[in-house]
């Protein structure tokens, strides 16, 4: 008895959850549908300059001629009292002073005239006296300090 008044209850409850339809009447209306905005993001990535080097970018491409220090020569220096005018002469090129020291033979090279601060290549300027040249050269992120000596012939050198 108790089956038959459970699976009558069921039916009742399950009557009642139907919607009414009555014939001749229209349904009622639907809430409209929303469209989701679809939204693309981009993963970007930016590599600052000065904290390491862009690893999409193939080494040795400057707007200078590339040249590395191995291949540079101090091949002059035009100092001045005031360290903003003094200039260096770096060159991939070979020279020779002839023995009266009355001309110079230069070999085929390029050359640059750098002042202070200036770059050639991976190097940096950072000091020029009478004498020599202090420059800076970033090699993979590593900055080292060398100086260039200019030779003469009370240095030994060939010039």
């Amino acid at each position: 008895m108790f089956r038959s008044v459970r699976i009558a209850l069921c039916g009742l409850l399950g009557a009642l959850a139907l919607p009414v339809v009555v014939v001749g009447q229209e349904p009622p209306p639907t809430a409209p549908r929303v469209q989701a905005e679809r939204v693309f993001e981009r993963e970007v990535f930016r590599y600052p300059a000065f904290e390491r080097r862009n690893p999409f970018v193939a080494l040795g491409v400057t707007d200078v001629g590339w040249v590395r220090f191995e291949q540079l020569a101090l091949m002059g220096i035009l100092w001045s009292e005031d360290p903003t005018e003094s200039v260096c002469i770096l060159g991939t090129g070979q020279f020779t002073v002839s023995e009266d020291g009355t001309g110079v033979t230069r070999g085929e090279g390029e050359s640059w005239y750098a002042h202070v601060g200036e770059m050639v290549g991976n190097v940096r300027i950072a000091e020029i006296h009478r004498d020599q040249v202090v420059v800076e050269v970033e090699l993979f992120g590593i900055m080292q300090q060398h100086i260039m000596l200019l030779e003469t012939r009370r240095l030994g050198g060939t010039s």
